[in-house]
């Protein structure tokens, strides 16, 4: 029966009593609450008459998986490939590591 539930309110059949109203504040404290709580995504959306977007839009904007306050790292882009044998650190292409694999791999 929630299966069925859950899928009327994906496809648009069905309209929540909460949805696309603005939230409100004892909204937000009861899914800062349930988010805590560990309750689910769908849980959630049921709970509080939202849908899911709804639910992981008001997640993301009160930062409740703290992404703000600790961002995720990005490789910096702009250091130059290094060869990891070690025998030279040169740039990959004048290894003689590299040019031996690659003979290998040509059957030379």
């Amino acid at each position: 029966m929630l299966n069925e539930v859950v899928k009327c309110i994906r496809n648009r059949t069905v309209r929540l009593e909460r949805e696309g109203d603005y939230w409100e504040d004892e909204e937000k404290d009861q899914l800062v609450r349930m988010f805590h709580d560990g309750v689910g995504i769908t849980e959630m959306a049921m709970a509080l008459q939202r849908t899911e977007p709804a639910i992981i839009q008001q997640v993301e904007k009160l930062d409740l998986y703290q992404r703000k306050a600790s961002p995720i790292r990005r490789k910096n882009q702009t250091k130059a490939p290094q060869c990891l044998c070690t025998a030279c650190s040169l740039d990959p292409a004048l290894c003689p590591m590299n040019r031996r694999d690659t003979a290998i791999q040509e059957g030379v």
